[in-house]
């Protein structure tokens, strides 16, 4: 199972709803309170009081190693879990040497292990079992699920506050915005189509209107054909509806599923995508389902794979 199927399964997505499964297994922690103390109001809503910025961190999950990393807090991060290890896509991947592995998160992580550490902060994501437990061993737990992107840079916000990086926060909020913007100037300045897009997360799981890939396929000026289904966040499509919708391009996870299982879907030989050979695989899926500063690299790679005539700035992301 890929990154992106295991990530939705862990939030308990079904029948197109997102459910937050596990954010409230875990109870709101305190910490004894001094001047220094910060309160920390999570993803779920939970407020979680640390009595200093944190500098011990366990990291679960790609997406809260890559921004912990952007923070400069490699030396800080003592343990991080086998996901990421699998799912971090260049740069950060060859950040990852030297750090310790703790094991799977899905479907619960081994509280031993994380114990051990004796870190004085974990930051997780939802639908993760066990994280409740640290609470007796007096270890916060913090909650990021960011649903849009301006979630992401509040989330960025978040962990830097936590770890006494408020400045550096900023600075890497500031440098996504730019390569966003930049990415958007230079697909605007090029002559291009604006193509109705599928895109296909696992088992015809996609986007809504109130995800941050959402946001992206329209920063990539395509039409995303999920939102017209549903208003949340994320949703499973039936291949009946994936046919009326009729999409010019399909954009699917290699790790889910092959060009050949997706065209064999029933309908699917009439689609638009399929006729016009642009049922297309994610390059780097890791890029586009993460919700950290590969968010760049994930627009970088639709407008590749939307508009492949358009011509991307050399440099201005140095990895793809």
């Amino acid at each position: 199972m890929n990154f992106a199927a295991k990530t939705l399964r862990g939030l308990g997505i079904g029948l197109g709803a997102l459910i937050m499964s596990g954010c409230g297994s875990v109870a709101s922690q305190s910490a004894p309170s001094t001047s220094h103390a910060l309160t920390i109001v999570d993803d779920t809503g939970r407020k979680v009081v640390l009595p200093h910025p944190a500098t011990r961190i366990v990291t679960i999950a790609p997406s809260n190693t890559e921004i912990a990393l952007d923070l400069g807090l490699k030396k800080n991060i003592v343990g991080t879990d086998a996901m990421t290890f699998q799912y971090a896509p260049p740069p950060w991947s060859s950040e990852l040497k030297g750090l310790h592995n703790i094991g799977a998160s899905f479907p619960a992580v081994s509280v031993e292990r994380i114990v051990a550490l004796k870190p004085n902060l974990v930051v997780a994501i939802p639908g993760v079992k066990g994280l409740s437990q640290l609470q007796h061993f007096h270890i916060p737990v913090i909650i990021l699920s960011p649903a849009t992107i301006h979630g992401v840079y509040h989330d960025i916000r978040i962990f830097g506050r936590a770890t006494g990086r408020t400045r550096q926060a900023n600075q890497v909020i500031s440098h996504l915005k730019a390569q966003l913007t930049a990415l958007q100037h230079t697909l605007r300045r090029q002559a291009h189509h604006t193509p109705t897009l599928f895109l296909d997360l696992g088992q015809l799981y996609s986007a809504g209107p109130g995800s941050y890939l959402n946001s992206l396929i329209t920063m990539a000026d395509a039409t995303n054909i999920a939102s017209h289904f549903s208003h949340t966040a994320y949703l499973q499509l039936s291949a009946e509806q994936v046919v009326k919708a009729n999409p010019r391009t399909i954009i699917y996870d290699p790790e889910d599923a092959t060009k050949k299982v997706i065209e064999k879907l029933p309908g699917f030989s009439h689609v638009k995508a399929v006729k016009g050979n642009q049922v297309l695989a994610m390059p780097q899926p890791s890029y586009i389902d993460q919700p950290s500063p590969a968010l760049a690299m994930g627009l970088a790679e639709l407008i590749h794979l939307l508009h492949p005539h358009v011509v991307l700035p050399h440099g201005l992301l140095k990895n793809y």
